[in-house]
Parts: C-alpha cells; structure tokens; sequence
C-alpha cells in the first residue's frame, strides 16, 4: 500500500457503539458516528446483507457529505426506474448522476435494485474520492489519482482475479487503485479480490471507514492523532 490515509477519520475510542445486536465492528461504530449508516433496525446492522444500488447511493452521498462535499440539489436526472423509492433515495440517485459518479445501467435507468459487485464498488469510491478535498494525511485523488495512480505510485497489486474475465478496465484500474489507498484494507498476503462477488454491508463500512481517512471528515471535538515513525532517518513522529 503506497498511500494510505496518514490519520483516521474515527481515531481510538472516537467512536461509541453503535449499539447493534448483531456486530461490534469499530467500522460500523465509525460510520454510525458520521451518519453515514443508521442500520437496517434501531438494533441491528445485517453486516452479511448485499448493498443494492439504492443503499449504495445513500452511503456514497453521506460519506462525501461528512468528508465536506457540497451535493448538488437532486433534481430528476431522466432515471426512470426510480419512482416507487423515497424522496431521500431519489434525490441520492440524482444527486451522484449530478457528480458524475454513475451514468446509469443505461441513459434512462439506474437499476436500484441490483446488488453492487466489488469491482463496481471499486470504482465508485474511487470516484467519489475524485471529487473530495484531501484531508491531512490523505491522499488527493484529484491529483496524482485521478485515473489514479501516477508518476509517484505504481500500479502494483498482488490480486491474482482482476487481470482476466469480465473486469473491466477501469475496473481493474480502481481496483488496483483503492488497494494503494488502503480502502479494503487488504494485507500483502491477500491474493484475490473477488470482483465479481456481490459487496456486504460488513465490507462497505470497512471501505467507508478507511476512504474517509482520505477526506477531512473527524470526529467532534479535540482528538490527538500521532503519525507511524519513519523507519529511516530522524524516526520523526507527527
């Protein structure tokens, strides 16, 4: 991982449980604090759930929301398959197509029933990313990532599933991309990213956890974070 957020958008203790029945991940906690999720129940998180793509938009616009992107007003954007959702879904729908994070399934549809694969998902934060300030320690996705990896990374990954079948090439491109970042959170020793496998919610708070490291989203108050020693030279901490 080349790029990393330097600090964390829910540093240690930052976070209180979200108070779920049915998880104690502090990623959930994170993204419970920052509004981003308020789960499926008062009490529960179904963190094994699939994400269709009408859930998907409400994450995408309040993660970019707590990270301090302004959104656009929401006006209909031609979907037609979308009427028979809530007024706070459409406007997410709309408000997306209007970053230009999605164009769609087609010109005229959004399909929000469909479960997000992880390619997709991939491809999605990394837009998102696209269009956020960077926060301290994070990275700039508008500069050296914006298609992403540049004269200072290399395009690099030890993913042994995202060179061949139906990923695409932008796809492969994000994929490789929010690996540098540091989004799923993947080791070294982590060999396949199964793109095609449909998104959990489990895995999508980890992926909003660590992209809003990126951003200047924080949490209330007055928090202290440290940077990692450098392995070489001074051994300056931040």
């Amino acid at each position: 991982v080349d790029d990393g957020a330097g600090y964390s958008a829910c540093p240690s203790g930052s976070a209180a449980a979200a108070g779920f029945t049915d998880t104690t991940s502090t990623d959930v906690d994170c993204i419970a604090m920052h509004g981003i999720t308020t789960g499926v129940t008062a009490t529960t998180y179904e963190p094994t759930a699939n994400v269709p793509r009408w859930q998907m938009a409400l994450y995408l616009t309040r993660m970019v929301t707590a990270g301090g992107v302004a959104l656009g007003s929401g006006a209909d954007q031609g979907f037609t398959d979308i009427s028979g959702y809530s007024a706070a879904i459409q406007t997410a729908i709309n408000q997306i197509k209007q970053l230009g994070v999605t164009v769609g399934t087609t010109a005229t549809t959004y399909s929000p029933d469909d479960n997000v694969t992880r390619e997709q998902m991939a491809m999605f934060v990394e837009r998102m990313l696209g269009k956020t300030t960077a926060g301290v320690g994070g990275h700039d996705a508008t500069a050296t990532y914006s298609g992403l990896i540049g004269t200072t990374s290399t395009l690099t990954y030890n993913y042994t599933d995202i060179d061949a079948g139906a990923v695409t090439y932008e796809g492969h491109n994000a994929i490789a991309e929010i690996y540098h970042l540091g989004i799923p959170g993947d080791l070294k020793t982590v060999a396949t990213f199964s793109p095609a496998a449909d998104i959990t919610r489990a895995d999508m708070a980890t992926w909003m956890t660590n992209a809003l490291g990126h951003t200047n989203a924080r949490p209330a108050g007055v928090w202290v974070q440290a940077s990692a020693a450098s392995p070489f030279g001074s051994l300056a901490v931040t």
